[in-house]
C-alpha cells in the first residue's frame, strides 16, 4: 500500500492510502488528467498519458492533450486550414 501526505486546499494535511501509487506528468507534478488524443490501437481508444493542470491543453470542453499530442493538434489543425484555402 502506497501512502503519501497531501496538502488539503485550507492548509491542512491529510495522509492519503492506496493500491496504486498517483500517477505523474512528464513534469514531475501530480498528474491529474488522462490525455484525450485518439489512438487507434490502444484499447482504451485514446492516449492516456498522465497530466498536470499546468501541461495539460484543452481544444474543447472536457478534452484533455498532452504535450505531445498538444503540438500534434496544430499541425492537424494547421492541416486542415490550409486545405480549406485551397480549396
Amino acid at each position: 500500500m502506497v501512502c503519501e501526505t497531501v496538502t488539503m486546499p485550507g492548509g491542512g494535511r491529510a495522509i492519503v492510502c492506496s493500491s496504486h501509487k498517483r500517477q505523474r506528468c512528464k513534469c514531475g507534478r501530480d498528474a491529474f488528467l488522462l490525455c484525450d488524443w485518439k489512438v487507434p490501437g490502444k484499447t482504451s481508444g485514446t492516449c492516456d498519458a498522465p497530466i498536470c493542470h499546468a501541461c495539460a491543453f484543452s481544444p474543447a470542453t472536457g478534452k484533455d492533450l498532452c504535450r505531445e499530442h498538444k503540438a500534434a493538434f496544430f499541425a492537424w489543425h494547421s492541416s486542415r486550414n490550409s486545405e480549406a484555402a485551397r480549396g
